[in-house]
């Protein structure tokens, strides 16, 4: 006889007749506490002869329904003259073969016997154990949904229903879960982009990555708060759903538009109050006789020119900081064509060369165009040719573009390096806020920036950026 090696050893035995049920109680009794009756008894295991399926089927059926996932095999017996199989497609046994998991033929063979229900047995411990796991795991992922400080809400995509919800949405929201659940979404969150709820879902039910994306919720009191969420698919037997995990971002928004108004405000004071000083030099310069003050008023109207192009310079960097713009994939080939047309234009004493295949590919958003203009732009200023040669070249890898910029210039100063490294102090006020956007730019997309300088040879830059998956 088998070693019994699990805790599950009950099988009820559903067979006719009192001289067969004997018989086969006998041969499981070392091994197997034996349940004889009529009605369906809970078990680890259940013995029915083929003839009772008819009988016992839909109950079997229910039982194993309502155990599950925990494993609850059934064992025919199947009589010498018995059409019964479990791969068999007679109409006659079709709803049966659902229930059943295993076959013994008649007349059993004690050996056979008991080795079948060691193994269904065994799988049914180890089903349990991993069902135990798994309403382990369940709940504790039911206590972090319920516990993030973040608003969470699941969506069926079919039924655009508010399947789920936990504590932090009903908060942002100011419903109760009853309440949420019963809301149509689209009547409570709007895209900033102008995209429909469904379209959304339906869109995002389609992809294998999550997005992220800024919008409106329309809380019970009518009030708008803005919002970013993240979302993602999530897909199951049962129904298709998106997750969308909420942050309220109307503090940083409020704070963003102040800074907005205040940088407006103090780019307008500013750029009267530079073109005023420049006037003044300028009048200073055209009506004095002594060539000293005329030299001091040149350099009051240049130092002013060179402030007007840094306001306008920040005006730009701001913006790009504060842009926001969703990802798209871009060809940056056409971007650098785009660049050299017109920086040849600006600069027509300038040559530009262009070494790029027809097209490549990359993630980017509308201020990549800016960034790699400031690079090219700074090779043709500090050049110390008269004719400043600027090479460009685009080369593809498995997974990203590279974007190089060869000039033959001075280099790129040790103080403006720095401000690349956060290094920037009060003592040390670099002025390349170019070179900080454009690293800013290229790192809000995922790239990379890499330079190489030297006085005497000029700088190399070369940017890294990724491509969208095929």
């Amino acid at each position: 006889m088998f070693e019994t090696r699990h805790d599950e050893t009950t099988v009820q035995l559903l067979v006719s007749g009192e001289q067969d049920q004997s018989a086969i109680r006998d041969l499981l009794l070392s091994e197997y506490d034996v349940v004889v009756d009529d009605e369906i008894q809970p078990a680890s295991c259940y013995l029915i002869e083929d003839r009772l399926l008819p009988k016992y089927g839909s109950q079997l059926l229910a039982h194993k329904q309502a155990e599950h996932p925990t494993f609850c095999p059934v064992v025919v017996i199947k009589r010498q003259d018995s059409s019964f199989s479990l791969g068999g497609t007679q109409q006659v046994w079709q709803r049966e073969q659902a229930v059943v998991d295993d076959i013994v033929a008649a007349p059993i063979n004690e050996q056979v016997l008991n080795y079948r229900l060691e193994n269904l047995c065994i799988r049914r411990v180890q089903s349990r154990k991993l069902t135990t796991q798994y309403e382990q795991i369940e709940a504790r992922y039911e206590r972090l949904f319920e516990s993030a400080e973040e608003a969470i809400i699941v969506v069926d995509v079919e039924s655009n229903e508010i399947v789920e919800c936990n504590r932090a949405a009903c908060e942002l929201f100011g419903y109760s879960k009853f309440e949420l659940q019963r809301l149509d979404p689209s009547g409570v969150i709007q895209f900033e982009d102008g995209c429909e709820f469904t379209e959304f879902t339906e869109h995002l039910s389609q992809q294998d990555a999550g997005v992220t994306k800024t919008l409106i919720c329309t809380t019970q009191w009518g009030q708008s708060v803005h919002a970013e969420a993240s979302a993602a698919a999530i897909e199951n037997a049962e129904q298709q759903s998106v997750l969308l995990l909420i942050r309220d971002i109307s503090e940083r928004v409020r704070r963003q538009k102040q800074i907005r108004v205040l940088n407006r405000v103090l780019r307008h004071n500013i750029r009267n109050s530079i073109n005023v000083v420049s006037g003044y030099g300028e009048l200073i310069s055209e009506s004095t006789a002594d060539d000293d003050v005329s030299a001091f008023a040149a350099k009051v109207v240049d130092r002013s020119k060179e402030l007007l192009d840094l306001s306008e310079k920040s005006r730009t960097v701001s913006n790009a900081l504060q842009a926001g713009d969703e990802l798209q994939s871009l060809d940056v080939v056409a971007v650098l064509n785009r660049i050299r047309a017109a920086l040849s234009d600006e600069y027509p004493h300038a040559r530009i060369e262009l070494t790029a295949p027809e097209s490549a590919h990359v993630f980017g958003n509308s201020y990549l165009q800016t960034a790699l203009y400031e690079l090219c732009e700074n090779a043709i200023v500090h050049s110390t040719q008269d004719a400043p040669l600027v090479d460009i070249s685009v080369t593809e890898a498995q997974s990203a573009v590279t974007v190089r910029i060869e000039d033959r210039g001075t280099g790129i100063s040790e103080q403006e390096l720095a401000m690349l490294e956060g290094e920037e102090t009060a003592l040390r006020h670099g002025s390349g806020l170019g070179l900080w956007m454009v690293n800013s730019v290229v790192d809000g997309i995922g790239g990379e920036l890499d330079i190489s300088t030297d006085s005497t040879r000029g700088s190399v830059v070369t940017v890294s950026l990724p491509q969208p998956a095929d």
